[in-house]
């Protein structure tokens, strides 16, 4: 196969139409219809369906799709790669981490970053801890910073503790909840949330919480899919509760003005890990940016973003 037709396919799905993607892609709609059809000879099936509101992939075709996508980033990254060599950046490293524990983390620690490697590109991507794991394993991250769910690592994936956090349950100073300091059984309910994101697969321990400290219902009203910041600027307004980790909001709830509230019961661990590959530890520079990223960590104040 033409790697070039899986990278149309996949532009075909994603515009809706044959019209939509030769635009995208430049390409005369005779020309992509040729390559489609010389695809599905090749693969020996149906790509998509047409119908008058465009075109809908088959289970064949999404599959040969993915490829088409997976393909596509790896050239968008090779044009990344020409761009920084020409701007005199040699090397990139690529951090996933949970909205979170990225914000009250990864922007002081960049900077120590740049410091010790002045040729070094950072990217950070922030999404849900699950999927930043999956992006880890198809090599889309160098290292990603989530909780663990999981009893081991998938096999060629090395993970370290960063850190042994739990959760919490938070408001903002003006809250009434605030002034009593404590989540009594029946206190919460009635009271409105907001949820970062979905909390799955932890979801289910952070109810089993929720339900020991008394609290028989939540109305959710917000939910925040990767924006903490409106999040925490939200909650700091005094009208909510949120279940947070407590590291990251050690380093920002002053910032929004936001207290924990101390439950009866004992919190829900949600320790904090480092994953990357293992073999990627092998060089000495990414060994050296593992040790990096441990020590934030360990010691968060000699990582906090200068003033200056």
């Amino acid at each position: 196969m033409d790697p070039r037709h899986l990278v149309q396919l996949a532009t075909i799905l994603e515009k809706g139409s044959i019209t939509q993607a030769s635009r995208h892609l430049h390409l005369t709609q005779p020309t992509l219809t040729h390559n489609m059809q010389t695809l599905e000879m090749q693969a020996g099936g149906t790509l998509f369906e047409r119908s008058r509101y465009g075109v809908r992939s088959t289970p064949l075709g999404e599959m040969l799709a993915r490829e088409g996508r997976a393909i596509a980033r790896r050239l968008q990254d090779a044009a990344e790669v020409t761009a920084r060599h020409r701007s005199g950046i040699r090397h990139q490293v690529r951090i996933g981490a949970g909205p979170l524990v990225g914000a009250a983390l990864l922007s002081g620690l960049a900077q120590h970053l740049q410091a010790a490697y002045p040729d070094m590109a950072l990217l950070v991507q922030s999404d849900r801890p699950h999927l930043l794991v999956e992006q880890l394993i198809d090599r889309r991250h160098d290292f990603v910073i989530a909780p663990s769910w999981l009893e081991r690592p998938p096999p060629g994936i090395a993970r370290f503790l960063m850190v042994e956090d739990d959760l919490g349950v938070y408001c903002g100073r003006s809250h009434p909840l605030a002034r009593q300091r404590r989540l009594r059984p029946g206190d919460a309910n009635g009271q409105r949330w907001i949820s970062l994101g979905t909390t799955s697969p932890f979801d289910q321990g952070v109810r089993e919480m929720l339900a020991a400290a008394g609290v028989e219902e939540m109305r959710v009203e917000i939910t925040v899919l990767g924006e903490v910041f409106m999040l925490l600027g939200t909650l700091g307004l005094g009208r909510h509760l949120s279940v947070l980790p407590r590291f990251p909001l050690r380093r920002l709830g002053a910032r929004f003005d936001l207290v924990e509230l101390a439950l009866p019961v004992a919190p829900t661990p949600r320790h904090i890990h480092l994953w990357c590959h293992a073999a990627a530890l092998e060089d000495p520079a990414f060994a050296a940016v593992k040790d990096l990223l441990l020590a934030s960590a360990a010691t968060p104040d000699a990582f906090t973003p200068s003033q200056s």
